[in-house]
């Protein structure tokens, strides 16, 4: 070994020493870390932290580095690459999405841009985020072409979808085509078409397509919308014993969907079976399922009650509409203009038109203060840059909520009077009832009782206001059926 390839070589063992002590000390430290002036080592230090998921030091560090930078530097996106991942490690979902954001627009590097659009197809995956600005101002928008074939196909996908909600379906149509046949995304492309005829009234056209579709390996998620839209097809055909077939496969899958167990309800309702349309509308009080909105529920429990001739029950299960949204009624009684009632705002806001915005500025606010309990970790100055970020995209999240609430209030008002004119209804027929015959109020015949005989085999508890979570889509209301034929 010559002389300067010895000095060489000890100059690089010396150079990793310092990078060791370096990363060392930062893991250890408490508060932000002291880097060296040295641009070169501080960009060492990121990638060293990055791969040790020393989360923190790599985001600080990274930060370090492009203080000192032009976007005409080399390492300029495997920097903001390396904030990018770091953020997205320690949940700050929303800063991490505008790195990658800024990385796959740019595409100043090809390979990495690809990179950034896989974790914005992860974190759109992941966290509610902000659409308008990912999927309206660059996937689903911008000329994005040279990506492996599993993200082209998400791009395609995306951008296929967009362009059917603007109504342009011979684009759509065309970014669906480009997907290979073997991705997922296909699937979900074709059910989006199947869904489109459905739209134009195609509906025999459409439940071919969708039935064509149960015959492949389907996600989860898809195959359940899959049966959830055949059974609505088959309910609004009034096939309601099809549609109940197709809402029973997805009952297990689907545990936490109240939707799901009201459009049941209805079904057994119409088919005769009151007392397990009541069943399912019992399980809807459960603590679980406190956020649906849907004022109908009430309307179908007195409707189920007042066709087993239970006057009483069923003049309490519409008094239930008022006790559960008063504060809503009272408002539209009183004439507050419905986007000014915060009482509707405050429904609205579970419903599924307005609930991703919602949860996008919910996720916000989450992360803000997520990020102010990290500001003793990586110091002031990234700290009020990462906070600034932050402010403006809650302004503008809360400025995009408040446009969509608007909408949801005014099509929840009309639910709640449509809902409370059907109330005044039953109300008005349990009082003329109560002075003449026992009689059953429409021409649907009552299936008998289930049988609760003691027997072998079969065990009984008394609930005392609880419910077993397992057990909420097989409850039976044994309430006596009072009508006399």
């Amino acid at each position: 070994m010559t002389l300067s390839t010895k000095n060489t070589v000890v100059m690089a063992h010396r150079k990793m020493v310092t990078l060791s002590v370096l990363l060392s000390a930062a893991v250890f430290s408490c508060g932000p870390v002291q880097f060296p002036d040295d641009r070169d080592q501080v960009f060492s230090i990121a990638v060293e932290a990055s791969l040790n998921d020393d989360s923190l030091t790599a985001l600080e560090a990274a930060n370090k580095y492009l203080q000192g930078a032009t976007r005409d530097d080399p390492r300029y996106d495997r920097a903001l690459r390396l904030m990018a991942l770091s953020g997205e490690s320690l949940g700050l979902s929303y800063a991490a999405s505008l790195w990658y954001l800024d990385i796959a627009q740019s595409r100043r590097d090809v390979e990495l841009a690809a990179e950034a659009v896989r974790g914005l197809e992860r974190i759109s995956q992941t966290y509610p985020y902000d659409e308008q600005t990912i999927l309206g101002g660059f996937l689903a928008t911008a000329e994005i072409t040279g990506l492996p074939s599993s993200q082209q196909a998400f791009i395609d996908y995306l951008q296929g979808m967009y362009s059917m909600r603007a109504n342009l379906n011979e684009w759509a149509d065309g970014r669906f085509a480009a997907i290979v046949d073997q991705d997922p995304y296909k699937s979900r492309a074709r059910y989006a078409q199947a869904v489109r005829l459905i739209a134009a009234q195609s509906l025999d056209q459409a439940v071919a397509e969708l039935e064509a579709l149960l015959d492949f390996e389907l996600p989860e998620d898809l195959k359940n919308e899959v049966y959830r839209t055949l059974a609505r097809i088959a309910f609004e055909e009034r096939d309601y014993r099809a549609a109940l077939t197709y809402y029973d496969v997805i009952r297990q899958t689907a545990p936490d969907d109240p939707q799901l167990l009201l459009e049941m309800a209805w079904s057994h309702y119409y088919l005769g079976e009151s007392r397990r349309a009541l069943g399912l509308l019992v399980a809807l009080d459960a603590p679980a399922y406190e956020e649906l909105i849907a004022p109908e529920r009430f309307l179908l429990e007195a409707l189920a009650l007042r066709r087993l001739c239970q006057f009483e029950p069923a003049r309490s299960a519409a008094v239930r509409l008022s006790v559960r949204h008063g504060d809503a009624i009272a408002d539209l009684r009183n004439g507050v203009p419905v986007k000014e009632s915060e009482a509707l705002r405050n429904a609205a806001r579970f419903r599924v038109g307005s609930r991703s915005t919602a949860e996008f500025r919910q996720r916000l606010v989450f992360e803000m203060t997520l990020l102010d309990d990290l500001e003793d970790d990586i110091g002031s100055g990234l700290h009020e840059n990462l906070r600034a970020m932050y402010e403006l995209g809650l302004k503008e999240a809360s400025r995009r909520e408040n446009e969509v609430l608007g909408k949801e209030t005014v099509a929840l008002a009309q639910e709640l009077l449509s809902a409370e004119e059907g109330v005044r209804l039953i109300l008005h027929e349990i009082g003329v009832a109560l002075l003449r015959a026992r009689s059953r109020p429409d021409a649907v015949e009552e299936k008998d009782p289930i049988d609760v005989s003691l027997r072998e085999g079969h065990v009984f508890y008394t609930f005392e206001g609880e419910f077993w979570t397992d057990e909420l889509d097989d409850i039976v209301v044994t309430i006596e059926d009072r009508c006399i034929d």
